[in-house]
């Protein structure tokens, strides 16, 4: 039995022995799955969510108006329509032609778009478009007459034809010879040919000036009130020309009672003069053409009323020679220039009086007034002298009789303006001429005068500080 339990003892220790060593090297082992069934975890039932509050819509904002589209710049432009016709025979001559050119006015924005529309808008005015159509009803009539251009062509054809002899066709061209714009008058020259078979045809010019302000036509006169003073100055400066040109012998022996006789002008406003017109066998025949002649505005601007300042604005240096020549013209009476009335004079001693005829002045005091309007005022009354022309009798302005003769030295002068803020000078530039025994007739001597006249701006007005004659 001892021996029994003995060898179970030593079996025991043996393996205690063997699973000992097996732990100095351990061995990382994968876990075994096991057969029971790992046992889910209990879920607890998910708490319902409490809703969140609805947020309030959010107010749609208020849409921003579409702004009206900026009112845009238009200005007037004229551009021409063209039209033409041809009429032939039946042998196929051409028998009669016609060519019309017509202005239009319209309106261009500075993008250089042709207002289309026949309403206002954009910045187009009703008074605009007025203006437009005002002007082109008129346009419209161009070449409108009475004369059947094909029929007359084709009688004149046959009545030649029967005769053998030739001739051009017949003809009619109404073209757009020149158009300007100054201030706001728009003025349009027209150049209209005609042949009817005669022996040369013949010519005209025509002008067409319009107020774009009001949509109105306008003539010469209407931009004055001094038209009496302003038709005498254009008559004397057409004559001057005539009288210069080396055409005058072309011209009718009357020509200057012609002038004398007319009361109004055909005219185109020019960028720089006036240009008067005179159609053909109005003061010479058909060979001289059409007679025109360019006037300096400087000549006619102290005539213009307030209208035709305001149409015409004038630059301020052309203006301050305006100025220069009413100056000079008031001046001349200081020089027995004034006009006078020879059927009411005075003596006194031996110097012989008339009454000045002028219904604006009839006293001295008027006449410094007038006088002050263009020459300083210390300048005027140190001509007031007891040696002046001017006298008072009985309250009445009269002036000496003297008898003043031209300066025939003078050939010419010319005028510039200069301006350097609110004041200037007016520059005179005298040329001057001798009479040569050979040829008989005044010639150029090469020298010249040159005189200044300072001068400052008053109420638009130039105002000299000295003044002297020059003729």
């Amino acid at each position: 039995m001892k021996r029994i339990f003995a060898v179970i003892l030593a079996l025991l220790l043996a393996l205690g022995l063997f699973g000992c060593s097996k732990q100095d090297r351990p061995q990382q082992t994968a876990p075994q799955p096991t057969s029971q069934a790992t046992p889910e975890p209990t879920r607890q039932p998910a708490p319902e969510p409490t809703p969140e509050p609805s947020p309030e819509p959010s107010p749609e904002p208020t849409p921003e108006p579409t702004p009206e589209p900026a009112d845009e710049e238009w200005d007037f432009t004229v551009q021409v329509e063209r039209s033409e016709q041809e009429f032939r025979a039946e042998d196929d001559t051409v028998i009669a032609a016609e060519t019309i050119e017509r202005p239009v006015l319209r309106l261009v924005n500075t993008g250089g778009e042709v207002f289309s529309g026949s309403e206002p808008g954009r910045g187009v005015t009703a008074q605009q478009l007025a203006a437009c159509e005002a002007f082109n009803d008129a346009a419209s009539a161009i070449g409108v007459w009475d004369i059947d251009m094909e029929e007359e062509g084709r009688s004149i054809y046959e009545m030649r034809k029967e005769t053998g002899d030739e001739m051009p066709p017949v003809g009619r061209e109404i073209t757009i010879a020149e158009i300007n714009r100054i201030g706001s008058l728009l003025s349009v020259l027209e150049g209209d040919y005609v042949y009817l078979g005669g022996a040369h045809p013949d010519y005209g010019l025509y002008a067409w000036n319009f107020d774009l302000n009001n949509g109105m036509f306008v003539d010469l006169m209407s931009l004055t009130d001094r038209p009496e003073e302003l038709r005498e100055t254009i008559v004397r400066e057409v004559a001057s020309q005539i009288s210069a040109s080396e055409y005058r012998e072309g011209f009718y022996d009357n020509w200057y009672d012609i002038l004398l006789e007319k009361e109004d002008f055909e005219v185109f406003f020019g960028a720089e003069n006036l240009t008067v017109i005179f159609q053909e066998y109005d003061i010479a025949p058909h060979a001289v053409g059409v007679p025109i002649f360019e006037i300096p505005y400087s000549s006619i601007s102290r005539f213009l009323n307030s209208y035709g300042d305001d149409l015409l604005a004038l630059p301020a240096e052309i203006k301050a020679i305006g100025d220069f020549h009413e100056a000079q013209s008031l001046w001349s009476w200081l020089d027995a220039g004034a006009p006078m009335d020879y059927n009411d004079t005075r003596t006194e001693g031996d110097i012989w009086y008339c009454r000045v005829d002028d219904p604006n002045v009839s006293t001295l005091a008027d006449v410094k007034e007038m006088l002050s309007r263009y020459v300083d005022e210390s300048c005027v009354e140190e001509q007031f002298t007891e040696t002046c022309v001017l006298r008072e009798f009985d309250g009445v302005l009269y002036a000496a009789s003297v008898g003043r003769g031209d300066d025939l030295t003078i050939a010419s002068v010319d005028y510039e303006a200069q301006l350097n803020g609110e004041t200037g000078k007016v520059v005179v530039t005298i040329h001057r001429q001798d009479y040569d025994d050979d040829s008989g007739d005044w010639v150029l001597t090469g020298e010249t005068d040159v005189w200044e006249f300072p001068f400052t701006l008053r109420n638009g007005h130039a105002v000299f500080s000295t003044m002297r004659s020059i003729y």
